[in-house]
Formats: structure tokens, C-alpha cells, sequence
């Protein structure tokens, strides 16, 4: 098998791999979604347990062709550079893989995008649910309220609960499955918390309240952690570039001397 040939196998393998690569389950979600196929986590994670189809694969399938006309392309010599007819298939390969990967990549920077915006939301979301409830509104009339006057990823995800309540699913069942499915693990714990107070009651505007001022000490702990990245990725290179330059004016007196002193030696 020649060089060309096996770059073009691994290469396609890989391809392959990335289109069909899907989250992986814990032993517990696996079983639970055929012990309790009616359950919130069942729900949550049923996706995974069905074959990957939807919009996520068509839009590997299309990352892949994209990188694949621009292999195609590369290897036909259309791209300022001119290949042997025997790299071709290896070109092609090699484009359908980057394309995927760079659809992966830029899926993932939204999700994590979309994951700080909702972190930073939450302890608005928390005192506005809260002052609701304080109000006299109940726990459903609160997120209605809520999702109906807001933008943003929190707004989203309450008013897809919303949704799937309205459409005969339990309140507190559809805040489950929005918990297990939100873009921030963080949000779980508000929705948890309010479908755990429409189930039994209690003083859920304190728990609100509460949730709010640990959402802002955890926002806190990550700015000042973002601070100190942030100077060290700024000084860093000056320190890199200072300590060289200063051990080299202390040191030099001395192999000055040393010098001197080797060539008056007799």
C-alpha cells in the first residue's frame, strides 16, 4: 500500500469518526432509559441513547462535503498549487476531516459561549424569580412572567419548560428535564430548586434569595481567577524576556574578571 493510499484511509477513518462521535453515557443513564422510560433523566437523555440524526449531523455532513470540494479543488491544482493525481484521494479525505473538525470546534465555542451567558444571567434570573414569588405569584406564574418579559439563554430555557408543560408534561417534571439538559450545570440547581418548590411549597423566595448571593460568589471567584490568567498571559513574555537580560548584567562583572584574570595568569 503506498503512502498516498494509507494517508487517504487514516485520513477518511478520522473523518468518519468525528461525524459519528456522539456523548458518552454513564453506565446509570444507559439503564435507566430501559428501566424507566418515563422518567425526567430517561428524557433528558434519550437523545443520546437514538441514533445521532438532526440538524448537529447535517451539519457535519455539510462541514464534510465543504472540506471535500476544497481537498478536491487542492488536488485538481485550482487552489495556487499543483498535486500528483495519486494525492487526490488523500486531499479529499483530509478536507472532509477539517471540515468536520472545524465545525466541531466552532459548535463548541457556541456552547461555551452560550454556557458563560447563561452563568452570568442566573443571579438576575434568581432575584427577579424571587421578587415574583415574593409578590404573591405562584411558582408557574413566576416563570411565565419571567420567560414572557426577558431575552436571553435563561428566558430560552424557561420558556422551553414552559412549552413542554403546556403541551400536558408536569411542571416540575419539565424543570427536571431542563435541568439535565441546560447549558450551564450551574442553572440546574435554580431549576431543581423550583420544581422542587412546586411540588412541596416552602419559602422559595429565601432559597431564591440565597441562590442568588452563592451565584454571585461564584461569579466573583471567576472573574478574580479571569484577572489572574489574564496578567500573567500579559507579563509573562516581560518577565521571559527580563530575566535573561538581568542575569546577564550581573553575571557579566564577574566573567569580565574571571577573563581578566585568566589572560595576566602566566
Amino acid at each position: 500500500m503506498s503512502a498516498a493510499a494509507a494517508a487517504a484511509l487514516l485520513a477518511a477513518a478520522g473523518a468518519f469518526l468525528l461525524a459519528a462521535a456522539r456523548p458518552r453515557l454513564v453506565l446509570g443513564d444507559r439503564l435507566g432509559g430501559y428501566l424507566s422510560p418515563g422518567s425526567p433523566r430517561a428524557l433528558a437523555t434519550g437523545r443520546a441513547l437514538r441514533p445521532p440524526l438532526g440538524p448537529a449531523v447535517a451539519a457535519r455532513l455539510t462541514a464534510g462535503l465543504a472540506g471535500a470540494g476544497v481537498g478536491a479543488l487542492i488536488a485538481a491544482g485550482h487552489l495556487f498549487t499543483s498535486a500528483i493525481p495519486a494525492q487526490a484521494p488523500a486531499l479529499i479525505s483530509l478536507g472532509a476531516a477539517a471540515g468536520v473538525l472545524a465545525q466541531r470546534i466552532r459548535r463548541k465555542r457556541a456552547a461555551d459561549g452560550r454556557a458563560t451567558r447563561l452563568l452570568r444571567e442566573l443571579p438576575t434570573v434568581a432575584d427577579t424569580l424571587a421578587l415574583s414569588v415574593l409578590a404573591g405569584e405562584s411558582v408557574g406564574g413566576a416563570i411565565e412572567r419571567f420567560a414572557d418579559t426577558s431575552r436571553g439563554v435563561a428566558a430560552d430555557e424557561l420558556g422551553a419548560a414552559l412549552a413542554s408543560h403546556r403541551s400536558g408534561r408536569g411542571l416540575a417534571e419539565a424543570l427536571t428535564v431542563a435541568a439535565a439538559t441546560s447549558a450551564h450545570a450551574e442553572a440546574g440547581r435554580l431549576y431543581d430548586l423550583l420544581g422542587h418548590a412546586h411540588r412541596t411549597g416552602g419559602r422559595l423566595a429565601d432559597a431564591l434569595a440565597d441562590l442568588a448571593v452563592d451565584y454571585r460568589a461564584a461569579l466573583a471567584r471567576d472573574l478574580t481567577a479571569e484577572g489572574g490568567r489574564r496578567a500573567l498571559a500579559a507579563y509573562g513574555p516581560i518577565l521571559a524576556l527580563m530575566v535573561p537580560v538581568t542575569l546577564l548584567f550581573l553575571m557579566y562583572p564577574t566573567l569580565a574578571g574571571l577573563q581578566a584574570l585568566s589572560s595576566v595568569t602566566p
